[in-house]
């Protein structure tokens, strides 16, 4: 139980990072492109995760797993990111954000129609209830969703599918090996899988035209919203299982309405503060099943 509510304040902490990551990525889109945003966090927290991993840990992963944690970092790194990515630019935030946090309700199920965990009734009602507080929150209580753009919808709806059968398909490997090892594993070989795409995608010279204020930011994304981030999520992943870890995301609107407000000066509403209250009491109702 102790170690339990160790991985609840993890999963705040994790959060809050991803949640400030937003206000960081809105900023350092306007310095540079999206594909090479994400190839420089994910390459850069893949070197220094593998750091981690061999001065603290053995590096060598038997062979029959290589190939699985391969395929995390194909569904979780590189399609997840290219699919999130394009979405945002062929719909709405709103539709996106909202799209996304729907991952817990496809965990809660592919969890349980995989035999990892049971998703009983208790369960899904914590996933319904917090769906339906981010909704509050990222719409700011008028429920509108914009029509957008039906294709980035589409993709929206993937990467939410996929990032919830990342975070399941996960928990095999971490009942093997350690939280750490999995996500260095996972995110070098995303991170290779996007090099294919770097010529038609890259443009290098915004590396060089990139303030020192971005730099800085930039270099906090990698060690903190990929590094750090990754790893507890894994970490909780290995203790808590796979649907209670997930039902944690639908905790980073709220954080970043907070940082929103608090380092861009956005306006939080009454209804906001409803759906953050509806949001933590689902992570509760969830976290006691």
């Amino acid at each position: 139980m102790e170690k339990e509510r160790v991985s609840d304040v993890f999963l705040l902490c994790v959060a809050a990072i991803w949640g400030i990551n937003f206000v960081a990525v809105k900023f350092l889109l306007t310095e540079i492109s999206p594909v090479n945003l994400i190839f420089f966090r994910f390459f850069f927290g893949s070197i220094l995760l593998f750091l981690l991993l061999f001065f603290f840990e053995d590096v060598k992963m038997p062979a029959r797993d290589l190939l699985h944690v391969a395929f995390l970092g194909l569904v979780g790194i590189t399609l997840y990111q290219f699919l999130f990515t394009y979405a945002l630019k062929s719909t709405s935030v709103t539709n996106v954000s909202i799209i996304i946090n729907s991952a817990p309700l496809y965990g809660g199920v592919l969890s349980s129609l995989l035999g990892f965990e049971k998703f009983n009734g208790k369960r899904a009602i914590g996933a319904i209830t917090g769906f339906f507080g981010v909704f509050i929150i990222i719409t700011k209580g008028n429920f509108y969703l914009d029509a957008g753009d039906t294709t980035g919808n589409l993709l929206a709806v993937g990467a939410s599918f996929l990032w919830a059968l990342y975070t399941i398909l996960s928990k095999p490997l971490l009942d093997r090996h350690s939280p750490l090892k999995v996500t260095a594993y996972s995110m070098i070989t995303g991170s290779i899988l996007f090099i294919p795409f770097i010529p038609f995608y890259s443009d290098p010279g915004e590396y060089m035209r990139l303030s020192i204020t971005g730099w800085m930011i930039l270099s906090c994304t990698v060690v903190f919203s990929v590094v750090v981030a990754f790893f507890l999520w894994y970490r909780a992943v290995s203790r808590i299982g796979p649907s209670r870890t997930i039902i944690y995301q639908y905790a980073i609107p709220v954080f970043a309405a907070v940082f929103a407000w608090l380092l861009l000066g956005e306006k939080i509403y009454f209804s906001q503060v409803s759906g953050a209250a509806i949001v933590f009491s689902s992570i509760w109702l969830a976290r006691r099943n």
